[in-house]
């Protein structure tokens, strides 16, 4: 159950690393660890790549508040970098990594689709993926080459269920699963306050990659005290969550 965040990688590879943007999009601050901040040259928000260059080491400024947000950003303990041209969305939390490992991935925006309900088939093959009945289905969005769909599941005892599924024009559907543990009257079961509620629109897919292991998503979970950060790796029947991070944002 995520209830808190910390603004470092769970569960990082060397690949990757996570950053958010300033105010003006033109900056970056890595959240920790970053093992070598000097390779990392390359930045992906939306599904654009631009190329950044480290600086320095920014030390805590004595105003810091502890959140990871453009508000605080120069306040903020951590690696920065500055974009070489162009800018990124304001206040948002992007993937980082190198040009070896940029340039073997492709890269597309995944657009948001905000339906009322899945089509019937969509959730039916969502309810035999996760081997539950569906109380809903709605689609989330699309790529080139895949789309998107969030459900919740019937509660079974104490066992909550959400999930994601990627649905491909070649190859199998794939799901990211969140399971939680229900209680009557409890106030939160997959994020702070949420009511035991899995809020559809809090979850989204930014973009995909499509490299040598494959189809990778990249996604990012709101919350009231955060922002998550996924990369996701198709695997079986399974979005596998191979790199995380987060960042700490309220209240601020």
């Amino acid at each position: 159950m995520l209830l808190t965040l910390l603004a470092l990688s769970l569960a990082a590879t060397p690949e990757f690393s996570f950053a958010f943007t300033n105010a003006d999009g033109t900056q970056l601050l890595a959240l920790p660890p970053v093992t070598n901040p000097v390779s990392l040259n390359r930045v992906v928000c939306d599904g654009r790549v631009l190329d950044v260059k480290y600086l320095r080491e920014q030390p805590k400024g004595a105003k810091d508040t502890g959140r990871q947000t453009a508000r605080n950003f120069a306040q903020v303990k951590g690696a920065l970098f500055r974009l070489v041209k162009g800018t990124m969305p304001a206040d948002a939390l992007c993937l980082l990594g190198t040009a070896k490992a940029f340039s073997k991935r492709t890269f597309a925006a995944v657009t948001p689709e905000t339906g009322e309900r899945c089509e019937a088939s969509t959730a039916t093959l969502m309810g035999e993926l996760g081997k539950r009945k569906v109380t809903r289905c709605i689609p989330t969005g699309s790529f080139p080459g895949g789309r998107l769909a969030f459900a919740s599941y019937e509660t079974e005892g104490d066992s909550a269920l959400a999930a994601v599924a990627l649905f491909q024009d070649q190859g199998a559907a794939a799901l990211r699963r969140f399971p939680a543990k229900w209680e009557k009257r409890a106030p939160s079961c997959w994020r702070a306050d949420d009511g035991c509620e899995f809020d559809a629109t809090s979850y989204r897919v930014a973009f995909s990659m499509r490299g040598p292991a494959g189809l990778e998503l990249y996604s990012l979970w709101a919350g009231p005290e955060g922002e998550n950060a996924e990369v996701l790796r198709v695997t079986g029947g399974e979005l596998k969550v191979i790199a995380s991070g987060g960042r700490y944002w309220s209240p601020e």
